[in-house]
């Protein structure tokens, strides 16, 4: 497995994940809208504080994608961004792109923190922040309105040594 920029061959990858069903509930963003045409814009404009790579196999075949959003390099620390296909859960991929991305983030730009919020009931993501030395800092109580209900925002974080 590696890390290597977003090319336009990931668009369909990326498509997937934005249209399974349960991403509709565990992100707070609505990405069954997006079309192919959008993803394939997102891949060609960059932001200029952002990062975003391609966890690929060893066949160059799409897993995932992870980022590093609002870069600030005032106050050193930007948000983490990380998604990845049904059939890459459970490989072990993740944690590779997240050893990686850290790596990069504390060792290559120096930062400080990397942060992230995650919905309250996704539970899956939060084991698996916790699990890579993500510590949650706060609670953004009834945050996000999903149908009728209202969940809670969490906002979690990991510190450079």
């Amino acid at each position: 497995m590696r890390l290597r920029e977003l090319k336009e061959k990931d668009v369909s990858g990326m498509y997937l994940w934005m249209h399974y069903e349960e991403t509709k509930d565990i992100f707070e963003k609505d990405f069954s809208k997006y079309t192919k045409e959008d993803i394939l814009n997102f891949i060609k404009k960059q932001e200029v504080n952002d990062v975003n790579y391609a966890c690929v196999d060893d066949n160059d075949n799409y897993l995932g994608t992870i980022s590093l959003k609002n870069i600030d390099k005032k106050n050193l620390n930007a948000e983490l961004a990380i998604s990845f296909i049904q059939d890459a859960q459970g490989t072990g991929a993740a944690h590779f792109a997240m050893n990686e991305i850290l790596k990069f983030a504390f060792t290559k730009l120096k930062l400080k923190k990397i942060y992230l919020n995650v919905l309250s009931t996704n539970e899956r993501a939060i084991k698996f922040y916790e699990k890579n030395g993500f510590i949650q800092e706060g609670c953004f109580k009834n945050h996000i309105k999903k149908g009728n209900k209202y969940i809670d925002l969490l906002w979690y974080a990991i510190i450079s040594d």
